[in-house]
Parts: structure tokens; sequence; C-alpha cells
């Protein structure tokens, strides 16, 4: 498990590695997109029709939280008046999990986010099926609290390390 656990970290910090080298290498297009003949016109692989994907709306659970290495499943914690999601255990490679990375509750659920202290500042912000967002913190034992009063999912994010899998969420029946 230790072995798949660091070839995951490592192929996630050299694809981050890779995308951010080949980003740069778009340069001025105008002149690279014409067509080498004399009539100036862009070549059609140049012309940017249609370069737009349409998606239908956000994606799954399970879609969000692939690169999330602690989730495995939604937790069931239905029944319950609250929650409580710890924000900084290790996961990803270091203290950057929430957990439960996913979970499903009862509408009208309070849902508490509780910081370990671990893995440097994080934060919550929604991502879809709500707007909320939490300073960033640090310090043990800080909270954030949300209610969440009809079904939907709530897919969140702490910003400063959604880029190596720190993702969660929330199915409100």
């Amino acid at each position: 498990m230790t072995s798949s656990y660091s070839r995951r970290t490592l192929l996630r910090t050299a694809g981050v590695a890779v995308a951010g080298a080949v980003g740069g290498c778009g340069g001025d297009s105008t002149a690279q997109d014409m067509d080498e003949s004399s009539d100036d016109t862009p070549s059609p692989e140049a012309t940017p029709a249609n370069t737009s994907v349409e998606t239908e709306g956000p994606p799954s659970v399970d879609e969000f939280l692939s690169e999330t290495d602690n989730y495995d499943s939604i937790v069931d914690k239905t029944g319950s008046d609250s929650v409580t999601v710890d924000v900084g255990i290790e996961a990803n490679g270091a203290y950057f999990g929430f957990s439960p990375a996913a979970i499903r509750v009862d509408s009208g659920t309070v849902v508490t986010w509780e910081w370990t202290g671990q893995g440097s500042t994080h934060n919550v912000v929604a991502q879809h099926g709500t707007d909320f967002a939490s300073e960033q913190k640090s310090q043990e034992g800080a909270t954030y609290t949300q209610t969440f009063d009809e079904a939907k999912t709530v897919l969140y994010v702490c910003v400063p390390h959604e880029g190596v899998g720190m993702k969660g969420a929330i199915v409100v029946e």
C-alpha cells in the first residue's frame, strides 16, 4: 500500500510539473497558427470553432473525489442532528484531507468542520451545490459550521490544497 501511495503522489506531482511546463509553451499563436500557404488564412486546426465543451452540470461525487486518496465511499451519517468533519488529516501525500471525505446526511443536519492543526493552513470552500467559504485557518480546534436544509449534493475543497486532492462532498437527503 505504501508503494502505490508513493507512486500516486509522485505521479500527481509530476503531472502538475509537466502541466505547468507545457502551459507556458503556447506563445504568440498568430504566426504559428497561420497556414504555410501565401494567402495568410489560418489552418483548420488553428480555428477555435466549437472548442468549448458543454457539461451536464456538476460532476458526481465519485468523479469529483476520484483523485482524493482517502475516499472509498460516502459515509452514511443520516439520523444525526450534527456531524463533524476533520480538516487536515493524513491523506494525499501529507495532512491534506477531510475525514470523512464524503458524507450522507439528512436535511437540517449541522455540519462542523474541525481543524486538526496539521498540514498548514486550510479552508473549506463550496464548489458546487451551494455557496460558502470559511477563512483560512491552521490552529487545532478551529471550527466552521454550515446547516444543510435542502436535498442536494455539495462539493467542496480546501483552496490551497485542491490540486493535491483535498476535496470533500456532502450528500443531503
